[in-house]
């Protein structure tokens, strides 16, 4: 089924553009969906457990707010928010910078290992039921594709145009 029928369009979307552009947004929507199904019963957010993953497999294990909001693509504010939940249930510390005093650094606690470590298998296995039927060739495509659409999009905001 066609995106214009999916969404019951009366007419015909106008470019393969548009369609291609309105599909990505209406796929993050309905994967946006699944994932909060996902998390409902867990006590988590998405956006919490994408912290927790961060700093998983993080390095050092510890990242700094900024530097996980921005693997993120995620506002300071709301970075200090997601932060802020998840250091009052006991799942991430803050902790000094050792060599900047105004940076806070994020790290996992032994609760948020155990969070993290019981809620990636079924999240992964998730994953797989998304892109289930896609063969790798398309996936690596689709990811050469979207990569350019951010490289415009990129552009586009650099630019400081509206695309008006």
């Amino acid at each position: 089924m066609g995106l214009a029928e999916e969404l019951g369009l009366d007419k015909p979307i106008q470019t393969v553009e548009h369609e291609s552009l309105l599909n990505i947004i209406y796929t993050g929507t309905m994967i946006s969906r699944a994932s909060f199904r996902y998390f409902q019963g867990s006590d988590l957010t998405d956006a919490q457990f994408n912290v927790l993953m961060q700093l998983k497999y993080a390095s050092g294990r510890s990242l700094s707010q900024s530097a996980l909001g921005r693997r993120l693509v995620v506002n300071k504010a709301d970075m200090t928010g997601i932060i802020d939940r998840l250091e009052k249930t006991g799942l991430v510390m803050r902790r000094p910078h050792p060599k900047d005093r105004r940076v806070h650094m994020i790290a996992m606690t032994d609760k948020g290992e155990t969070m993290a470590g019981s809620l990636e298998p079924g999240y992964l296995e998730g994953v797989l039921k998304l892109m289930a039927g896609i063969p790798k060739k398309d996936l690596r495509n689709l990811n050469k594709v979207l990569e350019a659409v951010r490289k415009n999009v990129s552009q586009m905001l650099s630019s400081g145009r509206s695309g008006r």
